[in-house]
C-alpha cells in the first residue's frame, strides 16, 4: 500500500480494535474474508457465527470459495480454526450475539428467519457492517460500482478490461463466491488504482456509501421477495447514487424509464448510454456504430464487430464505454476489448457445436427479463430450455419471455423445474405459440431438443428462474448443460428421450 492508505486503514482498525466483533457466515466468502482480514491486522476480539455445524465447515468452505484452489482453501481453513476467536456453530448459532458491539453480515442475511436476533440488535442501533463496507473504508483511491438487474458483472468486467488496456491501474471484484475479494488484494490498491465492483441490491440495502462513478444498467422486476415491491427494489438500487457529491459521476441507461428517473435530484454529473437515441454526454449507437458523445463525437467500433449477438450485448458495451471514458480510457482501448470479448460463463456463451447445432448456456438468466434478453438476441432458429424455481411465481411473471418469444425464431420450448406448469400457461396465451415439452429435468430437456434440432439450429438454456429446486446454484446448472452438450453423440447416434 502507498500514500495515505495505511493511515486510512489504521483509522478503520482503531474503530474496531478492542470491540466485541461478531461475524456471520464464516463458511462463506464474505464472512471468512472479513475474519481473515481482521486477523491479519491483529484484531482477535471476534465471535464467528455459522449455521453449519463444525463437521460441515470444510465441505461448505470448499463449495463457497471457488476463487481459491485446494491449497488456498486448506490454508484459509487452518487460519480460521487456529485463530484465537470464539466459534458459535450449528445449534449454537447466534448464541451471545446480543453482546455484539459491531456485527458483520453477509449480503443475504436478512432472508433467513434465524437471524431475528440480528434484526433486534440493529433495532437497538448496534452497527451492522459488511465486507463491502470494508472495501469502501480502506481504499483511498477511486471506486467504480456497477449495479442493475441484468448485465452488471459483464459491464464491470468490460470496464475493468478497458481501463487495463488503457494502462490505468485497476482491481475488479464481483459479488459472489467465484470472485477474489478486494480485501485480499490490498497490496494492489494504491491511491491511483481504480476499484471496479459489481454491487447487488442486497449489498446496497442500508449501505452508507456511493462510488465515485456509479453505473446502473437496467431495472426489471426481480428479488421482489427481498423488497416487497418494485418501488422498494428501485429505491435499493438508487442507493448507489444517494451519497454521491458534485465531484462524482453517474452513468445511467437513458432507454430504461426506471433508471432514467434516478437522475432526478442526484448531486453528481450524469452521463448516459442509449441504444435508441442520441445523448449529450456518454455513449450511444448511431447507424450501427458505438459512439462517444460530445461536441466532437468519437467512434468506438461497429456494433457488427461485437462477437456476441443481441441488443443486450450492445447495451452492455455502451454502458462500459460511457463509464470507462469517465475514468480515462480511450476509444482505441475500448474497441480492442470489445472485439476480443466472447462472453462470460453462465452469461449467454457458446459452449458447444455438434452436427451444425450451436449450444448457448445462459444459466445466470435467473429472472424472466434476463431470459427475454437472450431470447430476443437469437437470430437463428432455436430450441429454448427454461424453468426452475421462482418464489410466489405467477404466469404473468413470465410475460417478458412470452413477448420475446413472439418475435423470435423459436421452434420449441422445453420446460424444467417447479415453474414448468406456470411457464406453460404463460406460453399458452400466445396467438402463435411454439411447441411446449414438459421435460422435467435438464438432461431430458437437452436430449429432446437435440433430437428435434436440425443443422443450423441452436439450443439455448436461458431459464428465467432460479435453480434451487434441482441444483445447488446457477453454476451447477450451467456446468451440467455445458457438460451434457459436449458429450452428445454424433448426429448418426441421435435418439429421442422423452
Amino acid at each position: 500500500m502507498a500514500g495515505d492508505l495505511p493511515a486510512r486503514l489504521a483509522a478503520v482498525l482503531a474503530r474496531l480494535r478492542g470491540r466485541r466483533i461478531h461475524v456471520l457466515g464464516p463458511s462463506g466468502t464474505e464472512g471468512s474474508t472479513v475474519i481473515d482480514f481482521l486477523l491479519a491486522q491483529g484484531v482477535t476480539t471476534i465471535t464467528a457465527h455459522d449455521l453449519e455445524p463444525p463437521e460441515r465447515l470444510t465441505a461448505t468452505l470448499k463449495r463457497t470459495h471457488r476463487w481459491l484452489d485446494d491449497d488456498g482453501r486448506r490454508a484459509l481453513l487452518h487460519r480460521l480454526q487456529a485463530a484465537p476467536i470464539t466459534w458459535r456453530q450449528g445449534p449454537d448459532y447466534l448464541r451471545g450475539v446480543e453482546e455484539a458491539e459491531v456485527i458483520f453480515v453477509p449480503q443475504s442475511w436478512f432472508r433467513h428467519p434465524e437471524n431475528a436476533p440480528v434484526r433486534a440488535a440493529a433495532a437497538r442501533r448496534v452497527p451492522l457492517s459488511s465486507m463491502m463496507h470494508l472495501f469502501f473504508e480502506v481504499h483511498l483511491g477511486p471506486i467504480l460500482g456497477v449495479t442493475g438487474t441484468n448485465g452488471k458483472f459483464t459491464v464491470a468486467t468490460l470496464i475493468a478490461a478497458m481501463l487495463d488496456a488503457a494502462g490505468i491501474p485497476v482491481v475488479a471484484s464481483g459479488n459472489d463466491r467465484t470472485h477474489i475479494p478486494a480485501l485480499c488484494r490490498l497490496d494492489r490498491l494504491t491511491p491511483t488504482t481504480w476499484l471496479v465492483l459489481e454491487i447487488s441490491n442486497r449489498q446496497l440495502m442500508g449501505f452508507p456509501y456511493s462510488p465515485h462513478i456509479a453505473v446502473v444498467t437496467n431495472i426489471a422486476p426481480h428479488h421482489l421477495d427481498d423488497h416487497g415491491s418494485l418501488t422498494a427494489y428501485i429505491e435499493a438500487k438508487r442507493t448507489i447514487l444517494r451519497y454521491q457529491t458534485p465531484r462524482d459521476h453517474a452513468v445511467l441507461n437513458a432507454d430504461d424509464p426506471h433508471v432514467a428517473g434516478m437522475s432526478n435530484g442526484v448531486a453528481s454529473t450524469v452521463s448516459w448510454f442509449s441504444r435508441r437515441q442520441p445523448v449529450a454526454r456518454g455513449a450511444w449507437c448511431e447507424a450501427g456504430r458505438l459512439v462517444l458523445a460530445g461536441a466532437d463525437p468519437r467512434p468506438v467500433l461497429e456494433a457488427a464487430d461485437l462477437a456476441v449477438p443481441g441488443a443486450h450485448t450492445i447495451e452492455n458495451a455502451l454502458a462500459a464505454v460511457a463509464a470507462s471514458a469517465v475514468a480515462g480510457a480511450d476509444p482505441e482501448s475500448m474497441a480492442r476489448v470489445l472485439r476480443a470479448f466472447r462472453g462470460l460463463p453462465y452469461r449467454f456463451r457458446l459452449v458447444a457445436e455438434r452436427g451444425g447445432i450451436a449450444f448457448y448456456e445462459d444459466s445466470l438468466a435467473t429472472n424472466p427479463s434476463a431470459a427475454a434478453a437472450a431470447i430476443a438476441s437469437m437470430t437463428r432458429p432455436f430450441h429454448l430450455i427454461a424453468g426452475g424455481q421462482r418464489r410466489a411465481a405467477r404466469p404473468e411473471d413470465f410475460l417478458p419471455m412470452v413477448r420475446a418469444l413472439a418475435g423470435a425464431p423459436v421452434k420449441a420450448v422445453y420446460l424444467i423445474g417447479t415453474t414448468a406448469p406456470l411457464l406453460a400457461e404463460a406460453i399458452g396465451s400466445m396467438a402463435q405459440r411454439p411447441d411446449v415439452v414438459q421435460a422435467g429435468s435438464l438432461d431430458r430437456a437437452l436430449l429432446a431438443a437435440w433430437e428435434a434440432a436440425s443443422p443450423g439450429d441452436a439450443v439455448l438454456l436461458s431459464p428465467g428462474c432460479e435453480s434451487f429446486d434441482q441444483f445447488a446454484d446457477y453454476r451447477e446448472r450451467g456446468d451440467l448443460f455445458a457438460a451434457l452438450a459436449g458429450a452428445l453423440p454424433a448426429p448418426a447416434g441421435r435418439r429421442a428421450v422423452v
